[in-house]
């Protein structure tokens, strides 16, 4: 059985690549998320950031997970010999029968195209000379284009309102297109080395990147590429699911303990609350606390955790409410 480790939908782009070259391959594959880690600072006032610098902690070949979470996740027991139990980032593909354990895209792609020569395309190309270009391009496009995937990030491009990209971002997406452009003239199209393949899975990410921060693509040739990417079934499904968390947001009734949480990702183990579209984490500093979130996650609102929490502590409710309201309320993000 194939299983594939991936962060948080909505921060991890490369996530995303190891979504999308699987998906391509149509194989059956078990997913699992695992908590992105948690890079908690305290600034001098005592305030608690999540962050360090960027959206997604993603170094030059995946995101940094949490350890434990991995480990957690790892319930066959496959990547607890291997690198990837020293180097916890996602994506990683495992497989149980042959026990492989791939901890990068590049090795998953080569991987399942080891694995499944006729599904799907053939990642890595299919002569040693596209082999090679595809290396190349995928170390480029791993290593290359940090302005741009911190000053314009993957995690915020998929916001409404991600902000103003940086003037590196902007310089390295002029920098990409240009690239682009040559590959697509030298291939003859329509993707990168001519068929899709992980080349074009690695530049994905970038070119959401800047449809989601409104950073304009000037050579239509490489504009009508961007728009075949974004519309391929792989990656617009992928992006569609990441979204799904700001859609969840929305539909829950403003104001209620639903709506403000779902502004969070919650670490229970940490009592950590992080609203990641303000780098912000709350601490849940009593048991208090975070039962009352706990039942805001299973759909109560406030009188529900207030009497529920009443009944628990054998407590009249008019102790709990104010309580519970001025959690709340510093919580919410309005």
């Amino acid at each position: 059985m194939l299983t594939l480790y991936v962060g948080d939908l909505h921060f991890s782009g490369w996530s995303m690549r190891g979504r999308v070259a699987v998906a391509e391959k149509g194989l059956p594959v078990a997913e699992r998320i695992v908590e992105l880690d948690w890079p908690i600072r305290e600034s001098p006032d005592g305030v608690l950031f999540a962050g360090d610098g960027t959206d997604e902690r993603e170094a030059g070949i995946g995101c940094a997970c949490d350890a434990d979470e991995l480990a957690e996740a790892d319930v066959e027991g496959i990547l607890e010999d291997s690198a990837m139990s020293l180097l916890p980032r996602v994506p990683i593909l495992a497989d149980t029968e042959t026990g492989a354990v791939a901890g990068d895209v590049v090795s998953i792609a080569e991987y399942l195209d080891e694995i499944a020569p006729d599904s799907g395309p053939s990642l890595m190309g299919t002569t040693r000379r596209q082999r090679a270009l595809v290396r190349s391009i995928s170390a480029w496009a791993s290593h290359d284009l940090p302005y741009l995937r911190e000053g314009a990030s993957y995690a915020r491009s998929l916001r409404t309102a991600p902000g103003i990209p940086g003037p590196g971002a902007v310089e390295q997406a002029r920098w990409l297109c240009d690239v682009v452009s040559g590959l697509l003239r030298r291939s003859g199209g329509p993707f990168l080395v001519g068929d899709f393949g992980l080349a074009d899975v690695m530049v994905s990410t970038y070119f959401q990147q800047l449809r989601g921060w409104h950073i304009g693509i000037d050579d239509p040739t490489v504009r009508d590429y961007a728009g075949r990417l974004l519309e391929r079934p792989s990656v617009a499904d992928h992006i569609d699911q990441a979204r799904a968390i700001y859609r969840a947001i929305d539909e829950a009734p403003t104001g209620s303990p639903q709506w403000i949480l779902r502004h969070y990702r919650y670490h229970p183990g940490k009592q950590l609350l992080h609203d990641w579209q303000r780098d912000r984490c709350e601490q849940l500093v009593n048991t208090t606390a975070a039962e009352a979130v706990q039942l805001a996650y299973q759909g109560l609102d406030l009188e529900q955790i207030t009497q529920t929490l009443a009944q628990t502590y054998e407590v009249p409710p008019e102790r709990v409410a104010d309580d519970v309201t001025t959690l709340f309320a510093r919580l919410s993000p309005a």
